[in-house]
């Protein structure tokens, strides 16, 4: 495959706006009758585009091609009821030192083409977008939040093993959780990611049946070790989706946006994945103040307390992403859910 990115400019008034990138291509060397393959031509249609947002970068993955070194070349074109947008940087302005807005550092190339060479999926480069991060993030949260809560065991003198048996467990149904969770929500039309929430489900399920069947510990120190675990875990590899390009948020103007990648458009968009990183950490390092303080086995009610809390911020962070609602009930019914569950912990907790 290849990716290919046409930097556009999206004008500085107006509101949102639906611009159309043609890309097209041949494949160097060929000699003769280009045979099927030897060339493409594809238009990307990127909805959403705001005006005063900076450099947007739009990319497409083009496949089902030969492969070999290809000159490609993008423009943006007019289609009724869209926008023209003007290639960036704009004519008579050189790109050599420019870069997409701070905090970001982004470089954007001289010249809207180029010769690019096919690879596969995990070495295309995408404005934005590290291809590696995910993957060494996602299994460090993991070995972090184990590592907490067999910290947080050894202090009080707790057996270990087990636990960390019925913690691995938990990752696995949290997993099976965020997907299950993305496919019911995308109603089984898109199956290729995964949603935090149902990962916390199905973590939380395992964990329950942990404290109610006993693993040699009393129920109220499997929550309060495994709550600031998951949490301290999710802030550690919830800014993967940031450099991957998943659970984006919404193209912005606002100065606290930073320029982030869905992989087909580059923009300065709401830091939604930052923020929910940053909350759940925040949540977990302040229940592990409390565990620390109050001891492992006043601290179940806690350790529900922080991840009711989470579930509730959360509801308020995805309206900062930039995909539509599929049930737009969804939030309000998880928000009052969690908040029932914060206030029935609050009370066990003072009580």
């Amino acid at each position: 495959m290849l990716a290919v990115t046409c930097w556009v400019d999206p004008g500085e008034q107006g509101g949102p706006v639906t611009a159309t990138v043609s890309f097209s291509g041949r494949r160097l060397d060929v000699t003769g009758k280009p045979r099927p393959g030897d060339t493409f031509t594809q238009e990307e249609t990127i909805e959403g585009i705001v005006p005063g947002s900076g450099p947007v970068a739009v990319t497409a993955e083009v496949r089902d091609i030969n492969p070999g070194d290809w000159r490609v070349s993008a423009r943006p074109v007019a289609r009724p009821g869209q926008s023209l947008l003007q290639p960036y940087p704009p004519d008579g302005q050189a790109a050599g030192d420019l870069r997409v807005p701070p905090p970001r550092r982004v470089s954007i190339p001289a010249e809207p083409g180029g010769t690019v060479h096919t690879t596969h999926l995990l070495r295309t480069k995408v404005p934005g977008i590290s291809r590696y991060v995910y993957p060494t993030l996602v299994p460090l949260s993991v070995l972090a939040g184990l590592g907490l809560e067999a910290a947080l065991l050894i202090t009080g003198h707790y057996p270990v093993l087990r636990m960390m048996l019925f913690s691995l467990a938990a990752v696995a149904a949290g997993v099976a959780g965020g997907k299950a969770w993305y496919v019911a929500v995308h109603r089984g039309q898109k199956r290729d990611g995964w949603c935090i929430q149902g990962f916390v489900a199905g973590a939380a399920i395992v964990v329950v049946v942990a404290a109610l069947v006993g693993v040699g510990i009393p129920a109220g120190v499997v929550l309060a070790v495994a709550g600031p675990a998951l949490l301290v875990g999710m802030g550690i590899g919830r800014p993967a989706c940031f450099w991957a390009g998943c659970c984006t948020g919404r193209p912005t103007t606002s100065r606290w946006g930073i320029w982030s990648s869905d992989r087909r458009m580059g923009c300065r968009r709401a830091p939604a994945q930052l923020t929910e990183a940053l909350t759940a950490l925040l949540i977990g390092l302040g229940l592990l103040a409390y565990v620390l303080v109050a001891g492992l086995p006043q601290s179940g009610p806690a350790a529900a307390a922080g991840l009711a809390a989470y579930t509730l911020a959360r509801q308020f962070i995805l309206g900062m992403r930039g995909e539509p609602r599929v049930w737009r009930h969804g939030r309000v019914v998880t928000a009052v859910i969690a908040a029932i569950a914060l206030v029935v912990s609050v009370v066990l907790l003072v009580r």
